[in-house]
C-alpha cells in the first residue's frame, strides 16, 4: 500500500452493498467537510484558536501540549482497563447470535454497523453527562472534566473496533486506536494522507510475528502524538475554557462540546474499522 492511493484490492468477495460502503468510507475521508465539532468550532473558538497561536509564546503551547500528551496516555492506559468486549457481544445478540469477537467478523455489515452504532451513542450520552455534570462546576471542575472526556472518546474508539470484531488485546491495537483518536483531533486537512498512513502501520504490525509486534506496538505507543494533533486539542481546550467559566452557560457548553467531540472520534472510528473490514473481507 503507498503513501498516495489506494487502489481497490483485487478480490471478488463483496456484495454490492459493500462495495459502495467502502466507497463511502475512502470518499469520507477525500471529502474537505467538517464534523459537526469542526463547524462548532469553527464558529464559536476560531477567534481564540487564532489568538492562541498569535499571542500564546510557543514555549507555553509546548508545556502545554506536553501536559496533553501526559494526560491523554496515562488516559488511554486506564481506558484501557475499562474495556467491556461483553458489552459489545450483549448489543451483537439483539441481532445475532455470537459468542465471541472473532464471530462478530463473519456477521454482515448491516448488523455491525448498528452495533459500532449503539456502542458510540452510548459513550456520547456518557460524554453529554459528564460534560454537563463538570460544566455546572466552571473552571472549578475543569480539571476533571478534560481526562474524562478523553477517557470516554478513547474508550468508544475501543469499543467501536470491537463491534468489528477486533480484538482489543492484541498488541498494537492500542496504538491504532490512539491514532485514530489523533486523525479524528486533526481536522480534515491531509486525513487521508492520515488514513493511508494508518493502513501502512497496520501492514507492518500484521505482518510481524506476534513477538515482534509486541516490540513494535511497544516503541510506538510513546511516539503516538504529534505535535500538530496536540496543537489543536489545546486550541479546542482553551476556547471552550473561557466559556466554560460562565455560570449556567458553562453546563450547556461542557454538555455540548463533550457530545459533539465523541461524536466526531466515534465516527471516525466507525469508518476506519468498517474499513478495514471490508479490505480484510476482501483480501479473502
Amino acid at each position: 500500500m503507498t503513501a498516495t492511493s489506494s487502489p481497490p484490492r483485487s478480490g471478488v468477495s463483496l456484495n454490492d452493498q459493500e462495495v459502495q460502503a467502502l466507497a463511502d468510507t475512502e470518499a469520507f475521508f477525500r471529502s474537505p467537510e467538517e464534523g459537526l465539532l469542526g463547524r462548532v468550532s469553527r464558529s464559536f473558538f476560531k477567534p481564540v484558536e487564532v489568538l492562541t497561536e498569535r499571542l500564546i509564546p510557543d514555549k507555553v503551547l509546548e508545556a502545554a501540549g506536553n501536559g496533553v500528551s501526559g494526560v491523554l496516555k496515562g488516559i488511554a492506559t486506564l481506558s484501557d482497563q475499562t474495556l467491556n468486549p461483553e458489552r459489545v457481544l450483549r448489543v451483537a445478540r439483539k441481532h445475532v447470535e455470537v459468542d465471541s469477537l472473532e464471530g462478530l467478523k463473519g456477521q454482515s455489515l448491516e448488523v455491525l454497523d448498528e452495533v459500532s452504532q449503539e456502542i458510540l451513542s452510548e459513550h456520547q450520552t456518557i460524554a453529554l453527562l459528564e460534560g454537563a455534570g463538570c460544566g455546572l462546576g466552571g473552571m472549578a471542575l475543569l480539571a476533571a472534566d478534560i481526562p474524562l472526556l478523553f477517557g470516554v472518546a478513547l474508550r468508544s474508539v475501543r469499543q467501536v473496533g470491537m463491534a468489528y470484531g477486533c480484538d482489543p488485546t492484541v498488541p498494537g491495537e492500542g496504538v491504532i486506536a490512539f491514532k485514530i483518536f489523533e486523525l479524528a483531533c486533526g481536522g480534515t486537512r491531509d486525513r487521508y494522507a492520515r488514513l493511508l498512513e494508518l493502513d501502512t502501520l497496520l501492514d507492518e504490525l500484521d505482518g510481524l510475528e506476534p513477538q515482534r509486534r509486541a516490540e513494535k506496538a511497544a516503541v510506538l505507543a510513546s511516539l503516538i502524538v504529534t505535535r500538530e494533533a496536540i496543537k489543536r486539542i489545546v486550541s479546542l481546550l482553551l476556547g471552550r475554557k473561557l466559556l466554560q467559566a460562565v455560570p449556567v452557560a458553562g453546563a450547556v457548553v461542557g454538555a455540548g462540546f463533550n457530545y459533539l467531540f465523541v461524536q466526531d472520534v466515534g465516527l471516525t472510528a466507525r469508518q476506519i474499522y468498517k474499513r478495514r473490514w471490508l479490505l480484510n473481507k476482501q483480501s479473502q
